[in-house]
């Protein structure tokens, strides 16, 4: 999703790999997901906590699922680039 809201939560993740020789390779990745706000995170109640929990996790693996994808084909690119002009 890339969608810009201030109303709504994001979860970011950077990866970055550095080689031997210093090359850096970074990724961000910004997922905007129905995340309780902070205030609205259900403590009070088993049933709320673990709708909110569940709320919260399943945002975490998605973005953890894209940086993931993200980052392993910016390095495979990378490395085709290279290879390509020996």
């Amino acid at each position: 999703m890339s969608e810009s809201s201030s109303n709504k939560s994001k979860v970011e993740f950077i990866a970055r790999i550095v080689n031997p020789d210093g090359q850096v390779i970074e990724k961000t990745v910004t997922s905007y997901n129905e995340l309780p706000s902070l205030e609205d995170f259900d403590l009070e109640t088993k049933a709320g906590f673990l709708k909110d929990f569940d709320k919260l996790e399943k945002a975490l693996l998605s973005a953890r699922n894209e940086i993931g994808e993200a980052i392993a084909e910016e390095y495979l690119d990378k490395a085709y680039k290279k290879n390509r002009r020996k």
